[in-house]
């Protein structure tokens, strides 16, 4: 928001003289009272309510995303955050719906489909995908420290035998994958791995079945070009700062204790 600072009330001389009547006159000398200037604000455009972008038509929305466009501004641009859930989620949701319609997939849950689906429906497999994955990213993100839990903390050491272990593997195997798709902490039976899914596969569909994922790093390109161009290491090495380690703790311990 930008604000024109007020001026104070001041007066000056303005030599008519010097125009009309000669420079040399002081009697020409005219007082004049400048008015207060009034301020000006200019409003900046804020983002849309996340609640008020809907697909087209059902059975799946877009569940709002449990941070601000702005919040991440060391990760993302906000205007990138902003279009990655508005146009490109958001693409993905309508074309499913589209899609699901008289299959026999219509009445299932994302769940359902994700674990059902295979490349026998090759295109309704992608869209699901991508609507489950980015569904997932947006959880798996924050501006607020967190940290894996006792629990969570010590299935990490157990797999990977630290938590640095666990970044380490996270950023060799996302720096690794050639093209676009996902970066996944998944729990495999009793272990944690780290996995990557290529285009819009997860890694709980039935033809992958490599874990249930815990947390995911988007690694197709629309989700770091805009912000780091061709520097996919530091948006990977930012994507581990802000990792919703609280949302991971959730979810391990729903699947290990239920």
């Amino acid at each position: 928001m930008k604000i024109m600072m007020k001026n104070s009330k001041f007066l000056f001389y303005i030599l008519i003289s010097c125009f009309v009547l000669g420079c040399n006159n002081k009697e020409n000398l005219i007082e004049v009272e400048i008015p207060e200037r009034e301020v000006f604000i200019t409003k900046t455009n804020d983002f849309p309510d996340p609640s008020t972008i809907k697909t087209k038509q059902g059975p799946f929305d877009l569940p709002n995303p449990p941070i601000g466009f702005e919040e991440l501004k060391d990760l993302s641009k906000p205007h990138a955050l902003f279009i990655h859930y508005s146009e490109v989620h958001l693409n993905y949701a309508n074309n499913l719906n589209t899609a699901i319609h008289n299959t026999p997939f219509e009445n299932d849950t994302i769940i359902d489909i994700i674990k059902k689906i295979d490349n026998r429906n090759a295109g309704l497999k992608n869209l699901a995908g991508a609507y489950y994955n980015h569904i997932l990213y947006w959880q798996s993100i924050t501006s607020n420290e967190s940290s894996p839990n006792d629990l969570l903390s010590e299935a990490i050491k157990s797999s990977f035998g630290s938590f640095k272990e666990l970044t380490n593997e996270i950023m060799t195997k996302a720096m690794a994958l050639d093209g676009s798709g996902w970066l996944w902490l998944v729990i495999k039976g009793k272990d944690l791995a780290v996995v990557t899914t290529a285009n819009n596969d997860t890694p709980n569909m039935s033809d992958v079945q490599s874990g249930e994922p815990l947390l995911v790093i988007d690694l197709w390109e629309h989700a770091y070009f805009p912000t780091y161009n061709n520097d996919k290491k530091k948006y990977i090495e930012n994507s581990i700062k802000h990792l919703n380690w609280d949302f991971a703790n959730k979810q391990y311990a729903k699947k290990v204790m239920y």
